[in-house]
């Protein structure tokens, strides 16, 4: 009796994360692209030959590793829930894992402001204020528009 329902957890389980899984692909796929290098090199930042091409290759570099930190973040989020549907689950086990995901997505955020410093450190004193403006509009979504 034990075992089915074990069964049926694991591929309720299972349903749910492709599921999830499906979802996700259709949004992204779906959904409008936005070209991110491309407000990132807007016109009114001003950059000169040499730092547009160094600035895509730093966004190129960040969106690959970005790619590959995901797609580690989510197979350790399955992982944690494949370990969460065994009835005799080790919480030992559940919380190294959990303290591997958090690693993995701190290493993540690091990467991310490592990039901006990188990003940061190309630009002149006055392309750097219009960088974090406009970083700010399309990250962040303040927007400069007056209010009635």
């Amino acid at each position: 009796m034990q075992n089915k329902w074990v069964k049926i957890i694991f591929a309720a389980s299972l349903a749910f994360n492709l599921a999830f899984v499906s979802t996700a692909v259709y949004k992204k796929f779906t959904a409008p692209r936005e070209n991110h290098s491309k407000s990132i090199c807007k016109e009114d930042i001003k950059l000169h030959g040499e730092q547009k091409e160094k600035i895509k290759r730093i966004i190129k570099q960040f969106r690959i590793s970005l790619l590959e930190y995901k797609q580690d973040i989510l197979d350790k989020r399955i992982a944690i829930i494949e370990a969460m549907s065994d009835t005799e689950f080790n919480l030992e086990d559940i919380e190294k894992k959990t303290k591997e995901l958090n690693e993995r997505e701190n290493q993540l955020n690091l990467l991310f402001v490592d990039t901006l410093i990188r990003l940061n450190a190309l630009l002149e004193p006055g392309q750097r204020l219009n960088f974090l403006y406009q970083l700010s509009q399309d990250w962040f979504f303040i927007d400069n528009k007056d209010k009635k």
